[in-house]
């Protein structure tokens, strides 16, 4: 097991480890965190993935989970909104936690949460379907 420290991005791939999200650019993890997943230091971090261990907002991290997470999630200074699937815990000891109505948490929710979202990720808009241009017929040949 080793420690991966990500810069921003695509994280689309399986990792053994814990990950330790630093950098400017907004991160977009789909893929696979068989450890520990930290946010630290003005980062974002959309986890749509899994993430085995715990996920740890620190102070100024932004993390939304629309994923699972397999131990607690925490904010300790940063921000978290959830809306997927935690298996352990929502902590905030410090920062602001948005926990979605829709969200399934089997541990509990600990410490005061915020009623509305204050991270500026939006849910991805669903996709305008593709119309065939004139003069083609539905299979796309004229």
């Amino acid at each position: 097991m080793g420690v991966r420290i990500f810069r921003g991005g695509e994280l689309d791939e399986k990792f053994v480890g814990s990950v330790v999200v630093l950098g400017p650019r907004p991160t977009h993890m789909p893929g696979l965190i068989r450890g520990d997943l930290f946010v630290r230091e003005k980062s974002f971090c959309e986890l749509t993935g899994m993430v085995s261990g715990s996920v740890l907002s620190e102070p100024t991290g932004k993390v939304v989970v629309r994923g699972l997470v397999g131990k607690d999630v925490k904010a300790i200074g940063g921000d978290v909104e959830v809306y997927g699937y935690v298996v352990g815990d929502v902590i905030c000891e410090s920062g602001r936690v948005y926990v979605d109505a829709k969200c399934l948490i089997r541990g509990q929710v600990r410490g005061t949460t915020v009623p509305a979202p204050m991270i500026a990720a939006a849910p991805p808009a669903p996709s305008a379907p593709v119309r065939p241009t004139a003069g083609a017929d539905a299979h796309g040949s004229n």
